[in-house]
C-alpha cells in the first residue's frame, strides 16, 4: 500500500487530517561556520578553554546615558539551558492553543505575515523565527526589523532605556586537528545566543527603513496560474480527484488535490498545497526525511510540525497564507515531543527551513525571482 504523507478530509474550512512523520539527524561537516538555521550538534568531548571562547556571547541590557552592562557570557556548558528556554516558552504558547508560528497569520488579519529581518534586510531563519515571531505578537511590535544594540548604535539609534533584547541562537562548528596521526580533522559544533531588539524598541531608525514592498497574492477562485507555474518549476507530480481529500504519497512522488471548485477560494487552494509540498520536500530524492518509515504517532506528529513550521515561512516569502491543522490532538503531541527533547523544536525548525530553502532554490517566488528573498531592505 502507498504510504500517503499529509492526508486530508477537508471539511468546509478545509483543515487537513492526519499525516505521517519522522526524526530528523543533521551532523557537521565541513570548516568553520556559523549559521542561523539552528541543526542538532554533535558533540565529540567537552570544549577545552580555548575553544569555549568560540561560544562566548555579550547579552546587553539598554541602560542610562547609552551605557551597556555585559551579562555573564554563554559557553557550550549553557547549550541545554538555551535550547531549555526556546522550549520552554514555545510549550508555554502550544499549551495556551497558539503555536507561534501561526500567531503571525491571524494578527495579519487576512494579510502576509512578513519574516523578521536583520538591519541589513536579511531574514532571520530557522528557530530564530519563531523565536521573533513570538516575541512579537507578544510585545505588539509591528516592524519587522531586529538588530543588536551596536547595530542600532552604528546606524545613528538608541535603544530606549529599560528595553529588554531577544535571545536569539547562532549555530556555530570548528575543525580542529586529531591527536592521533593520520586521523581526519575532527568537527565541533557548539550554541551561542545573543540579543536583539526590535525596531519598535529602538528611537531614531523609522527614516531609515521602509516598508515592505507589494508581492504577488493569491486571489480569486480556483488554482492562480501564477501559483502553478511556481508548482511546475519544483517537478513534483500533481493530481486531482473528486476525493475530499487531499495529501502527498511518498511512493509515487504524487500530491493529490481535490478538485478546484472544492475550495472557497484561491487563497484557500494555495495555502493548502504549499502544506502538501512541505511534505513533498522530504522525499528520499530531496531532503530524504525518511517519510516512508513514519508510522509512530511521534513521528507522524514531528513531520506535521516540519510541515506547519515550512509553510509559514514559505507562505511569508510567497505571499500564500497556509492552512493550519485545528485538531488539539496535534498540539497534545506536539507537547509531549518538546518535553521529551529539549532540542526538537530546533530540529523541526531547521528541517522547516531546509525545505524552504529547496523551494526557493527551485523555483523561486510567485514573480519568477530566483532568490524569492523578502522584499524589505535597508533604505540606506
Amino acid at each position: 500500500m502507498a504510504m500517503k504523507v499529509g492526508t486530508s478530509v477537508i471539511s468546509a474550512q478545509l483543515n487537513p487530517l492526519a499525516r505521517k512523520c519522522h526524526s530528523i539527524r543533521f551532523n557537521f561537516r565541513g570548516p568553520l561556520e556559523e549559521r542561523d538555521d539552528v541543526v542538532e550538534p554533535v558533540w565529540r568531548h567537552a570544549w577545552d578553554s580555548s575553544t569555549a571562547k568560540e561560544a562566548e556571547v555579550e547579552e546587553v541590557t539598554a541602560t542610562s546615558g547609552g551605557r551597556k552592562e555585559r551579562q555573564p557570557s554563554v559557553t557550550v556548558s549553557r547549550t541545554r539551558a538555551i535550547c531549555g528556554e526556546v522550549t520552554d516558552a514555545i510549550v508555554d504558547a502550544l499549551t495556551r492553543g497558539s503555536p507561534p508560528w501561526r500567531t503571525p497569520w491571524t494578527a495579519a488579519g487576512g494579510g502576509t505575515a512578513l519574516l523578521p529581518l536583520r538591519a541589513c534586510g536579511t531574514p532571520y531563519r530557522g528557530i530564530n523565527v519563531v523565536v521573533l515571531w513570538r516575541k512579537a505578537i507578544a510585545e505588539g511590535y509591528s516592524a519587522p526589523f531586529w538588530m543588536t544594540y551596536r547595530q542600532a548604535a552604528a546606524r545613528g539609534g538608541q535603544v530606549r532605556k529599560g528595553e529588554r533584547g531577544t535571545r536569539v541562537i547562532k549555530v556555530g562548528t570548528v575543525v580542529r586537528e586529531s591527536e592521533i596521526p593520520g586521523e581526519e580533522p575532527i568537527t565541533y559544533g557548539y550554541l551561542r545566543s545573543y540579543r536583539v531588539f526590535n525596531l519598535d524598541q529602538i528611537d531614531g531608525l523609522d527614516e531609515q527603513f521602509r516598508a515592505a514592498a507589494d508581492r504577488p497574492t493569491i486571489s480569486g477562485t480556483g488554482a492562480d496560474p501564477a501559483l502553478m507555474a511556481w508548482f511546475r518549476r519544483l517537478d513534483v507530480g500533481l493530481e486531482a480527484s473528486g476525493a475530499p481529500r487531499a495529501f502527498y504519497d511518498v511512493a509515487r512522488d504524487v500530491i493529490h488535490m481535490p478538485p478546484e471548485d472544492f475550495f472557497k477560494d484561491g487563497a484557500t487552494y494555495a495555502g493548502v498545497l504549499l502544506h502538501e509540498t512541505i511534505h513533498a520536500t522530504g522525499a528520499p530524492h530531496r531532503l530524504d526525511r525518511r517519510l516512508s518509515d513514519a508510522f509512530s504517532d511521534t513521528r507522524y506528529a514531528h513531520e506535521e510540525l516540519v510541515a506547519e513550521l515550512g509553510s509559514a515561512m514559505a507562505g511569508a516569502l510567497l505571499g500564500i497564507e497556509p492552512r493550519f491543522e485545528e485538531n488539539a490532538a496535534y498540539l497534545k503531541e506536539w507537547i509531549k515531543i518538546l518535553k521529551s527533547d529539549h532540542r526538537a523544536i530546533l530540529k523541526a525548525a531547521s528541517a522547516a527551513q531546509a525545505a524552504c530553502d529547496w523551494l526557493m532554490a527551485q523555483a523561486g517566488d510567485l514573480a519568477g525571482n530566483p532568490a524569492g528573498k523578502q522584499p524589505p531592505i535597508e533604505s540606506n
